[in-house]
């Protein structure tokens, strides 16, 4: 399998479905964080990822990518740091919405009476 087709599979497909799903509750606006994040992401993953390849921690075979490199990664590989941010931030902001939007229940009374709340004397804590 190319990477391309494993970035389309695995990564595009949950973003697509995610968008079709959520699209009456996205907005720019809602999204506009996720810009900082891909600045983040891609500000901390090419280097690290540039010097393994380049050091031979691991490689990509040449018959799976496209072959447009940027330092020593594929194109491919960027668009797996930036498409796998926004799966992630996609899914992980509509929880968080859902999460602030539920109203708290309210707790239902206890069945077991009520003590009664007392001062403890200083020998009772003291060992």
């Amino acid at each position: 399998m190319t990477y391309a087709r494993f970035l389309g599979l695995f990564v595009v497909l949950p973003i697509l479905f995610l968008l079709v799903r959520y699209r009456r509750t996205l907005s720019w606006r809602g999204l506009a964080p996720m810009g900082l994040l891909l600045i983040i992401v891609y500000a901390a993953t090419s280097p690290w990822d540039n010097m393994a390849v380049k050091w031979g921690l691991w490689g990509f075979d040449p018959e799976r990518i496209w072959g447009v490199k940027l330092g020593y990664l594929p194109l491919e590989e960027y668009l797996f740091f930036g498409l796998q941010t926004l799966l992630v931030g996609l899914w992980a902001r509509d929880r968080l919405e859902r999460v602030l939007a539920k109203k708290p229940r309210p707790v239902a009374p206890s069945r077991e009476p009520a003590r009664a709340e007392r001062t403890l004397e200083p020998s009772e804590v003291s060992p």
